[in-house]
């Protein structure tokens, strides 16, 4: 299996995060790091990752002065990891564990069969056998959105805002490599990024088994006020391509 580094954001997590899941995925797969980043936590996150980078050289934290935003924390973090780490693939996993880390195997397993993919991203598509729940709100919000980013994109990309995406590194070097222009609707910036034809051919959609609505959540409405400035992003990266 190739090695990879995953980047996770961290806001005011301390009753959230799941600590012993993310020591029991490093004692399982000796491939796969984790670089955690502090954006400006209030209460006791930062203290949290402290102890768990003092467990194992398999996780590390860097720690953002004030809240950035989870845009930025990414960024930072995926920068973190193109820079100072030699993992073949870089990518980042919400902190709250709504997909279940139980997933990237099968996100890793498609860099092993296809050499010119560039990156794969989390798809919470409800088809038979699969287990994805949300809250009535979210599956209304997540339907306008879907249209609307859809129409931007141009590209069948089912699902851009699942929190769990894993590029090849020297791939995440490029996209985050300029700061995002929206705070919480970065995803479809970053695919912008790739560009259309990268999109359509070496970008793969990986269906999620599970997916859970974790209370907590802070994307909302705020995310879905960003929707009117795509169209104008997505124009200003294509004629940049």
């Amino acid at each position: 299996m190739k090695t990879l580094a995953l980047a996770i954001p961290c806001h005011n997590e301390a009753k959230r995060l799941d600590i012993q899941a993310f020591i029991n995925a490093s004692e399982k797969w000796q491939w796969i790091s984790f670089c955690f980043i502090d954006d400006g936590s209030t209460d006791s996150t930062a203290s949290m990752l402290a102890h768990l980078s003092n467990l194992s050289p398999a996780f590390h934290a860097i720690y953002l002065e004030k809240n950035m935003g989870k845009a930025e924390a990414v960024r930072q973090g995926m920068l973190h990891i193109c820079e100072n780490t030699r993992a073949d693939c870089a990518g980042f996993w919400d902190a709250d564990l709504a997909t279940p880390l139980e997933a990237i195997p099968s996100f890793m397993r498609q860099f092993e069969e296809n050499a010119n993919l560039k990156g794969t991203i989390g798809s919470r598509w409800p088809h038979l056998g699969t287990e994805i729940k949300r809250s009535p709100l979210r599956n209304i919000g997540g339907a306008v959105a879907k249209f609307m980013i859809r129409r931007v994109l141009d590209v069948p990309v089912w699902d851009t805002q699942c929190g769990a995406k894993i590029f090849k590194r020297e791939t995440a070097a490029e996209i985050f490599r300029a700061p995002f222009k929206t705070r919480w609707l970065f995803d479809v910036e970053l695919l912008s990024r790739l560009g259309k034809n990268s999109l359509g051919k070496e970008v793969r959609e990986i269906p999620l088994e599970e997916w859970y609505d974790i209370p907590g959540s802070k994307v909302g409405l705020r995310a879905l006020a960003e929707l009117a400035f795509l169209p104008s992003i997505y124009r200003g990266y294509m004629l940049q391509s």
